[in-house]
């Protein structure tokens, strides 16, 4: 018999135990690891309304766990409740079982009902997940470049921000999550995390005693014979306007007498256009002449698992200024309920799901696509150039491109 349930406190041993072998980079199996892992699920479940462990119990025994997440989210600009797992990991003994599956569907299907539209995670394996109807979300660009290369306008707003400072650095964070698509409501309990950290420096972009911007990072060891050089990584870089992100990057810069590189991690396409020099210090040369500026990574994926319910929680939206009826056909084999075949009427670009009636244009994708089109990751021209969109009429394609433009592709700074 198996059964998907919230794990209990008896279970804390069991769950621990299958994190420290599905995860042995993690260094969970030492006994000290062990210990402050356990009291970490203990707290979460007995204080933590948000997040929750739920096992695959078969014959009553622990065959696997993940973690939920409840995660408020701004979607295209409207506050959406939904879900995020992570922590998915099988019991040694009962790899190949589809163990995850069951999880996953018994995560997939519990959300649904709750009247939850939008799900996401991050992947261990990007296809493994893709062929689970998740849709690739926003890449992110690495880059390491010398401090030198960034522009300085001045960075006397510039102060430490300490824990004693989180309100206003929580107001400035969710000033900033209301107006980008993709970005989740941070806790207390997160900003805890952040600020608890001793190796993290956190500095903010103060005016008139308001925060309007901050960035959180750490130093690295650049040499491993010589102290004195190290790097900076930055974890988090927030703005509200160009001052803050001024100064911010002004401070950056005025840290290069003593570091070598600056390594961060963004979703904006554009940033090279900010150094002097974007080079990563690889000095490698791409085809014919292109100076390696960065890698790329995909990551956090979404996944909408109901379709008609994702429209009527976003009818206040406006999908460009469209007056169109799109059919929709949408493949879902690893969650049937959600397949099927809508008429969405768009007026004026707001979205209504609509009874039988003529359309103006029908389009056929999976589900897993269909994610990465309506978050605003892909174009619907990209999609039917790449052969993963069906439409009865290719002269229509126009209209879609302008029904799911956005100007700024999903990001999120919220890992689990």
């Amino acid at each position: 018999m198996e059964e998907i349930r919230p794990v209990s406190i008896d279970d804390i041993d069991e769950v621990v135990r299958i994190a420290a072998l599905s995860y042995p980079g993690s260094n969970l199996l030492g006994a000290e690891s062990r210990q402050r892992f356990a009291e970490r699920v203990r707290e979460t479940i007995e204080n933590d309304p948000h997040v929750s462990y739920h096992g695959c119990y078969r014959d009553g025994q622990l065959a696997g766990i993940m973690k939920w997440y409840d995660f408020p989210m701004n979607v295209l600009g409207t506050p959406l409740l939904t879900g995020g797992i992570g922590l998915v990991a099988v019991d040694l003994l009962h790899k190949k079982e589809k163990v995850a599956m069951s999880m996953l569907q018994g995560f997939l299907s519990s959300y649904r009902e709750r009247g939850i539209s939008l799900v996401s995670l991050y992947p261990f394996r990007v296809d493994f997940y893709n062929q689970m109807g998740f849709g690739i979300g926003t890449k992110v660009h690495q880059y390491k470049f010398k401090p030198s290369s960034l522009p300085f306008v001045g960075k006397d707003k510039i102060v430490y921000i300490r824990k004693e400072d989180k309100e206003e650095l929580s107001a400035c964070y969710h000033r900033i999550a209301r107006q980008t698509h993709g970005m989740i409501k941070r806790t207390d309990r997160e900003w805890d995390r952040l600020l608890d950290v001793p190796e993290m420096i956190v500095v903010g972009y103060k005016k008139e005693g308001r925060f309007a911007g901050y960035l959180a990072f750490q130093f690295q060891s650049a040499h491993e014979k010589n102290k004195l050089v190290n790097n900076i990584e930055v974890r988090e870089l927030q703005y509200e306007n160009r001052e803050a992100l001024a100064q911010l990057l002004s401070f950056l810069r005025s840290q290069a007498d003593q570091i070598q590189r600056i390594e961060f991690t963004t979703p904006d396409e554009d940033f090279h256009l900010l150094l002097s020099d974007p080079g990563n210090g690889t000095d490698s040369i791409l085809w014919s002449i292109y100076h390696e500026s960065h890698v790329s990574g995909v990551g956090l994926m979404y996944r909408i698992i109901d379709v008609p319910g994702f429209f009527r929680q976003l009818s206040h939206h406006r999908f460009g200024s469209e007056t169109v009826n799109v059919k929709l056909t949408i493949h879902d084999s690893f969650l049937p309920e959600n397949e099927g075949t809508w008429l969405i009427k768009f007026v004026d670009g707001r979205p209504e799901v609509g009874e039988a009636a003529e359309s103006d244009v029908s389009v056929e994708l999976d589900i897993s696509d269909f994610s990465s089109l309506v978050m605003g990751v892909v174009t619907a021209r990209k999609l039917y150039q790449y052969g993963q969109l069906e439409l009865d009429a290719p002269e229509k394609l126009p209209i879609l491109d302008r029904l799911f433009a956005v100007s700024e592709k999903p990001r999120s700074v919220t890992t689990f």
